[in-house]
């Protein structure tokens, strides 16, 4: 047995409550080198040798790791355990002293003291499984003629255009996005600011005229949720505009102003010419960096996000620049916005390991580019199922089970290339509904839904081509969707990968005894399966609620277990 390789600690991944009377346990051992881990757990004011003790599941396993997984329950809060690893010629024990292969002493255990009432793991049941349909709103839809624009719709953007999407025009065409199954509906920036993204923001306390001001944005909202959906906002506190009257303030007062510790400044006098401050990626002299650990910067910051969560009563925000933010401004926003509505869903925008800022204090989910990342290599032929799956475990390694329904995947966002300029139109459609059906929240950045295409920003923020939107254009996102309200196991059950070739994405949903299977076949030939019930298929050139024993070449099947 591969000692070096067994892990578990107290805390993280790998020790957290799930209730007020139950922990979920982590072991992880050397990739196939287990054949049975078991838990051993008592109260640890019990001082007996009456041990309770359960099977651990394997649940995830990368290249070179195996990860064990068990709940354990007890009345009282207070827990000890160890565990009993079995492998083909040994067993040992694992505890807190490290190995064992006699008798395990009480104090030998790993100890996790107590389960206190707000170190219980919560997320927003309504958000797990969702569909989330992002939009910059300058490009979705607009209700009428404007004088700011200056460019046609449907014309290839430049980075200074201005198309005239707004409220309205998003509220129009509110009954499409919810036909396409969607949850939740993710505006880009709203705040007051002259460029067409807004991430910039000139004024926190003001909703952008351009888009239709605060009274159309709350209309927006309501009609979001007259029709069942979720609205959530892009929040920007990495960086401001530098005509935000706050950093104005330290231009024209240098050292006497009183917001001149809210940024870094190299120098004084300030000059946006010179750009002698920290700036967003450090070379844009229009967005200064906010030093988001001064206090009075968190309070105004976070006082502001709370206030429009409930002047505009919305679900949520997503958290822009987010791993480049102060933990302590992130720990009192989730306060603040929880307060102000304690369903709120906050995410991160961070692109690699968001571990740090998933502990419960924090944020509530990630938008998990990992996931888009190994998607596209597996379709460019950089990598095979196998590979595919022990990447998307160690990726999962990283995060807590419960939050696995959670996981922002997405294909692409208003800072990527458009997935169909990447790998074409139908491999595109694959992926995105191979992503819908996926364990985690799946997002559709508009228009990627009929294949829009897109390189790098602006290219990727062009106009929603309404004109090329057909009934059988979206059908199948329809359709999947209305077998998502059937078979609940394609929005909440955990992911089992099922490996068929080398160039197929099989994998089982399970939830209860219902147990779907999902096929993406990106290749150019047939693959032969065992026979299962279809009831779904992508392009349709199949009968649905039928038997099949195979997956044709470049199309997308959900199948019942037979």
């Amino acid at each position: 047995m591969n000692r070096s390789a067994i892990f578990h600690m107290t805390s993280g991944t790998y020790a957290y409550a799930v209730d007020e009377h139950s922990l979920c346990i982590r072991l992880r051992t050397a990739k196939n080198d287990c054949n049975q881990a078991i838990i051993h757990y008592m109260n640890v004011y019990d001082h007996s040798e009456d041990r309770k003790k359960t099977n651990m599941q394997k649940i995830l396993q990368d290249e070179y790791f195996d990860m064990y997984e068990a709940k354990i329950t007890l009345k009282e809060r207070h827990f000890k355990y160890f565990f009993e690893i079995k492998g083909e010629k040994e067993k040992v024990y694992f505890t807190s002293d490290g190995f064992m292969n006699s008798k395990v002493k009480n104090e030998n255990s790993f100890f996790f003291p107590v389960i206190n009432d707000d170190e219980v793991y919560n997320l927003p049941k309504w958000a797990e499984g969702a569909t989330i349909y992002q939009i910059f709103v300058d490009r979705f839809n607009s209700s009428s003629d404007k004088w700011f624009i200056n460019a046609k719709w449907n014309e290839i953007p430049k980075r200074n255009h201005y198309f005239g999407g707004d409220f309205k025009g998003i509220a129009n065409k509110l009954d499409y996005i919810k036909s396409l199954g969607t949850d939740i509906v993710y505006l880009s920036p709203v705040f007051s600011s002259t460029t067409n993204h807004k991430y910039d923001i000139e004024d926190y306390y003001s909703i952008d005229e351009m888009f239709g001001g605060k009274k159309e944005l709350i209309k927006l909202s309501e009609a979001i949720h007259t029709r069942g959906m979720h609205i959530v906002l892009d929040c920007v506190f990495n960086h401001m505009s530098c005509y935000n009257q706050i950093f104005q303030d330290v231009i024209q007062k240098g050292l006497k102003s009183e917001y001149k510790d809210w940024f870094y400044i190299d120098n004084y006098p300030v000059s946006i010419e010179n750009c002698n401050y920290d700036t967003f990626a450090g070379c844009v002299p229009s967005m200064p960096r906010i030093n988001t650990s001064n206090q009075h910067a968190i309070d105004y910051l976070v006082n502001s996000a709370a206030y429009w969560t409930k002047e505009l009563n919305i679900d949520g925000w997503r958290l822009d620049v987010a791993d480049e933010v102060s933990i302590s401004l992130w720990r009192k926003f989730r306060t603040e916005i929880l307060k102000a509505n304690h369903e709120a869903l906050i995410i991160g925008e961070i692109w690699n390991d968001a571990s740090k800022w998933m502990n419960g204090d924090q944020i509530h989910t990630v938008t998990n580019y990992k996931y888009r990342k190994w998607v596209l290599d597996f379709i460019e032929g950089k990598i095979d199922s196998e590979v595919f799956w022990e990447k998307m475990a160690s990726n999962n390694m990283l995060y807590k089970t419960m939050s696995f329904n959670y996981l922002i995947n997405l294909l692409g966002s208003h800072d990527t290339k458009r997935i169909t300029s990447i790998i074409g139109h139908d491999k595109a459609i694959l992926a995105l509904l191979m992503t819908l059906s996926f364990q985690g929240i799946g997002l559709i950045y508009y228009g990627d839904e009929i294949g829009l295409k897109g390189m790098d920003d602006p290219d990727n923020r062009r106009t929603m081509p309404w004109e090329s939107i057909s009934d059988e254009s979206i059908k199948p996102y329809r359709e999947l969707a209305l077998l998502k309200t059937k078979y609940l196991s394609l929005k909440y059950g955990m992911v089992k990968p099922v490996i068929i070739d080398k160039n197929v994405i099989s994998f089982e949903r399970t939830i209860s005894e219902q147990t779907v299977e999902i096929y993406a076949n990106f290749s150019e030939k047939d693959v032969i399966i065992s026979e299962k019930h279809l009831i779904y298929h992508y392009p349709k050139n199949e009968d649905i609620n039928k038997s099949i024993n195979r997956i044709k070449a470049m199309s997308f099947a959900i199948c019942i277990k037979k």
